[in-house]
């Protein structure tokens, strides 16, 4: 009978990375096998062809082409094709024939590679066990999700984030004020939530001016790289759910609400997190229901996990606050008098609370309060008071709010005004052209006074910014960067390179309003608003793109305006009547919005400006006392854990400056063949090798990168790549090499002299593995765990006496003769000593698994018991959690009875 029948697979032994091959057809004395995984086909003489018959074992774990993981139960043969019984992560058993297995399925086999004498270069075997150790600490970090985006390390965004995406499918309003990064928080809950498994699918719904400020965001910060649904991409018309298509959607609400087809589709999408930025726009009234409230409530009820972001929770209406936190949980914001009446009764606990933190005397009122709140407070101490208090917050564990009176760190603003002569009648009736605009002088001026600072202008128009930076170069030699809506994202970068370069870079970068967008330029102190937006809140991103946590220097705003214009009228409104200018005016948003009419006809007729002004002075006056009356400082600490965020920075700052990532993916450049070299700074390139191990590295273009292991520098040069533990680079990198067969057998000859004669170690890596669904974060209790053992010719362990650095010597993966001679000879030593290592390895799997059952119950059943006995106190505490959090107690408690163990790697070591 042929050994070769069409429908197999087959591996090559000379060249693994070619993927699983499948038989195509047997032509007389040769076999064609296609290998679909790398696109290559062969044609092989059946009498000396390199190839193994893939036939897979009970307890293997492997992957269909669907990319579900299974694990091989048993397995039929019949007219010689093999067709595998299987177990999925859940349990279940199905049948998959060998031609559904998947095209890229690596198959490790150390024993049999070690007997067979085909052994690699043991670099790669420290490198495995390297990679497998490192993965056993990420899973189980308290930083994981937050190492890898390229943010500085502000307290408050981080002990957001650590609290809402350790949480099970958190639902939660985030309300900083602006400046503060809600977009940030977001992102690092999302990549929290993406690398635990616990998110896998994630709409992000917009205004549509913010799309680009988001997916640059979530890309440079985050590696996170988001498809963006426009008109075009949610075209119904082919068929199809393009909702389904993608794993990650960011789309704007006006798309998603241009059909009711689109709508359909978007609710099909079976999202775990949906994300909403400017959640204040969602119109709800107990009397009417906007489009967009209702589309987005109608998502939020099926998402799991839902993030809503506004930086005015309460100021444009309570019941638009109370319509939105009943998105988060429609059971316990049911009835907005309800809700009213609970949040009037609220306000003199918020002002016992900031007694408390202020530590003020306590008035009778207050001491009364306290003993219908807690009866036994007299017995407290005020902190011990103040956490059960903090317990039982309204909205607490719905809304986080920090406010800008409550977190340090924000510079000081100095506005520097310029009023300019307006244009003359003729020059007014005459096109628009920068030839007689005095804001163009102004400017040349001001750029050589300020030389070499560098100058950050920003304008309404893509327009403005191009015919802006003609007229520099053509009036004064001033080439200036450029930045704008209508630029990809690459050219962007590189005007932010050229912007940001000391020595040959250029002064100015010119930007539009929504070209700006995403973007923070701390290292800038100067910035020119070269008109001013209509909005308040628009005027504050363009001041906040310098005025953030972590800018060094004191913000100078430079306002040109023509006497006499809308531009005059403009800036004494944002100077005079808000004083938006000097520091953020909490009240802007509502005294727009309700002095707006008053606004237009001021700019229509400069005459009205004065009335307008002072009614603005009032109204900012009132609200601004109304804020600051009802600020909440229960909440503000609840937002903020000062001791919780302390700690991570304390721990992201020491693997900051540990250098493990550069060291290891230096050696693991060099290992595969990949060029690197240092750059300017604290840069690193890396380019592509002429002979790599493979024709591609992950995340690798073909023209190479930039990148960095500092944080500082990334922070500085977004053009630069962060290479963290977190970046797909790296996690690619270990994935590749783990789910291959490099290192997986290793012969070294140690010469030490410890020994009067040859002995034989044997090296034998296992990983305890707990195969489970994504979403259940086993690896939390119990990761990918390696045991390792060295056993002597006797059989006995001594892996205390060898470190793995001891084991290294002459690598024989060069020389196949001596190989041969080795493994012939001690091939009987070695049976026993593989069936001994097995033994060993199973009473390490069950100790392993014991101390994660005993974490999980101790960790799960104590965040249980809070939550339940929280829930008496403090309603905003969900049953649903609960019931969640309950039931990946159980599925976990399973799983890990399912823990296996598998040999990875094996080193044979000759020590003379």
């Amino acid at each position: 009978m042929n050994a070769f029948i069409p429908g197999q697979r087959w591996l090559s032994t000379t060249q693994s990375e070619l993927g699983l091959g499948v038989v195509e057809a047997v032509e007389g004395r040769h076999v064609r096998i296609a290998f679909p995984a790398s696109g290559e086909t062969r044609l092989y003489a059946m009498a000396q062809a390199p190839l193994a018959r893939v036939e897979l074992h009970v307890g293997e774990r492997i992957r269909d082409r669907s990319g579900q993981s299974l694990r091989v139960i048993g397995s039929r043969a019949s007219a010689g094709l093999i067709t595998y019984e299987c177990e999925t992560l859940d349990g279940q058993t199905c049948a998959v024939p060998e031609t559904a297995l998947d095209d890229r399925l690596q198959l490790n086999r150390p024993q049999q590679r070690l007997l067979a004498g085909r052994v690699d270069a043991a670099h790669w075997l420290r490198l495995r066990h390297q990679t497998w150790l490192q993965g056993m600490r990420e899973a189980q970090s308290p930083t994981l999700g937050l190492l890898g985006a390229r943010v500085a390390l502000i307290p408050h965004q981080l002990s957001v984030a650590a609290e809402v995406a350790g949480r099970e499918a958190p639902r939660v309003l985030l309300a900083d004020e602006v400046g503060l990064g809600k977009t940030i928080e977001a992102g690092l809950i999302l990549q929290r939530l993406l690398l635990t498994g616990q998110a896998q699918r994630v709409l992000i719904v917009t205004p549509e001016p913010l799309l680009h400020q988001w997916l640059v965001e979530l890309r440079r910060r985050f590696n996170l790289r988001f498809a963006l649904f426009d008109d075009e991409r949610v075209d119904l018309t082919f068929g199809g759910n393009p909702f389904q298509d993608e794993q990650q959607v960011l789309c704007s609400l006006d798309v998603l609400l241009a059909s009711p087809a689109i709508q359909r589709a978007a609710l099909a999408g079976q999202w775990d997190v949906l994300v909403v930025d400017e959640a204040h726009h969602l119109g709800w009234s107990p009397t009417a229901v906007s489009a967009e409230y209702a589309l987005i409530a109608a998502l939020a009820e099926r998402t799991p996990s839902v993030l809503l972001l506004t930086a005015t929770p309460e100021q444009l209406g309570r019941a638009g606050h109370f319509g939105r936190l009943r998105l988060l949980d429609p059971a316990r914001f049911h009835d907005l008098a309800a809700f009213e009446a609970e949040t009037a009764g609220y306000a003199p606990v918020a002002q016992l609370a900031t007694r408390l933190l202020d530590d003020q005397p306590l008035t009778a009122a207050d001491q009364t309060l306290l003993q219908t709140l807690l009866d036994d407070s007299a017995q407290l101490p005020r902190a011990s008071v103040i956490a059960r208090l903090l317990d039982r917050h309204g909205t607490g564990r719905v809304l986080f709010r920090n406010t800008r009176a409550a977190i340090h760190g924000f510079p000081e603003r100095q506005l520097l005004a310029y009023p300019l002569p307006a244009l003359t009648a003729s020059d007014a009736a005459a096109p628009a052209s920068f030839d007689t605009d005095p804001r163009l002088n102004w400017l040349i001026t001001t750029l050589r006074e300020l030389r070499p600072a560098k100058v950050l202008l920003i304008c309404a128009h893509a327009q403005t910014v191009l015919e802006l930076r003609e007229a520099l170069r053509q009036r004064a030699g001033i080439h200036a960067a450029v930045f704008h809506e209508h630029m990809d994202i690459v050219e962007r970068d590189r005007a932010a390179a050229y912007f940001a370069a000391v020595e040959d870079g250029t002064q100015i970068l010119l930007c539009s309003e929504i070209g700006s967008e995403g973007r923070n330029f701390q290292f800038v102190h100067h910035l020119v608003l070269f008109d001013l937006p209509l909005e308040p809140d628009v005027l504050e991103q363009r001041i906040g793109r310098l005025d953030r946590i972590g800018q060094t220097e004191t913000i100078r705003l430079h306002v040109p305006y023509r006497v006499g214009t809308a531009d005059a009228v403009l800036f004494r409104w944002y100077a005079e009547g808000l004083s938006a200018f000097n520091a953020i005016c909490p009240a802007a948003a509502g005294v727009y919005a309700q002095l707006k009419p008053q606004l237009l006809a001021a700019l229509a007729d400069p005459s009205l400006t004065d009335g307008l002004i002072a009614e603005a002075q009032r109204l900012t006056a009132q609200l601004n006392a109304e804020l600051a009356a009802g600020r909440d400082r229960l909440l503000e600490l609840h937002s903020h854990h000062p001791q919780r965020a302390a700690a991570l920075i304390a721990a992201l700052e020491e693997r900051d400056a540990s250098g493990e990532v550069a060291a290891y993916m230096q050696q693991f450049w060099d290992a595969f063949g990949v060029d690197f070299e240092d750059g300017s700074g604290s840069a690193v390139v890396v380019r592509p090798g002429t002979e790599m191990l493979h024709d591609s590295f992950p995340q690798l273009p073909e023209d190479g990168l930039t990148a960095t292991f500092i944080r500082a520098a990334a922070l500085a040069h977004e053009d630069h790549a962060f290479l963290t533990w977190e970046h797909p680079m790296v996690r690619e990198a270990m994935e590749l090499l783990t789910a291959s067969d490099l290192g997986a057998a290793a012969i070294t000859l140690v010469r030490n002299g410890r020994f009067g004669q040859p002995t034989l170690l044997l090296e034998l890596l296992y990983i305890v593995e707990c195969l489970a669904p994504p979403a259940l974060h086993v690896g939390r209790f119990l990761p990918p765990t390696v045991v390792r053992l060295v056993l002597n010719a006797a059989g006995e362990e001594v892996t205390a006496e060898f470190a793995p650095d001891a084991l290294d010597g002459e690598c024989l993966s060069h020389n196949a003769e001596l190989v041969e001679t080795v493994i012939t000879s001690q091939r009987s030593r070695l049976l026993p000593l593989f069936e001994q290592g097995e033994r060993l390895a199973h009473a390490a799997l069950g100790a392993l698994t014991a101390t994660a059952q005993t974490e999980l119950h101790t960790q799960l059943g104590a965040e249980v018991e809070r939550l339940t006995t929280l829930a008496l106190v403090n309603p905003t505490v969900r049953a649903d959690e609960i019931g969640r959090l309950q039931h990946r107690r159980a599925q976990l408690t399973l799983a890990l009875t399912r823990a296996e163990v598998r040999l990875d790697a094996v080193r044979l070591v000759v020590m003379m």
